[in-house]
């Protein structure tokens, strides 16, 4: 079994953001810098943005929620 550290590195960037360990603004930060070392491919980037796209949807649904509810 072999370490694949741009996987690692993609899943722990992902991981940081869906559980709001770091901001998205230095997630893609992080992304562009490892892209542009070459420790990740421009495919994990995307997969990396996509994961924040979604994030930041599903924090816009809950506040959105939480403030109908307080109504």
């Amino acid at each position: 079994m072999s370490f694949d550290l741009s996987e690692f590195l993609t899943e722990g960037l992902i991981d940081s953001i869906n559980n709001g360990l770091i901001p998205s603004d230095l997630a893609t930060v992080y992304a562009g810098n490892y892209l542009v070392k070459s420790l990740i491919t421009q495919t994990q980037v995307t997969q990396v943005s996509d994961a924040i796209t979604a994030y930041k949807a599903t924090q816009a649904s809950a506040n959105q929620t939480a403030a109908d509810q307080a109504q």
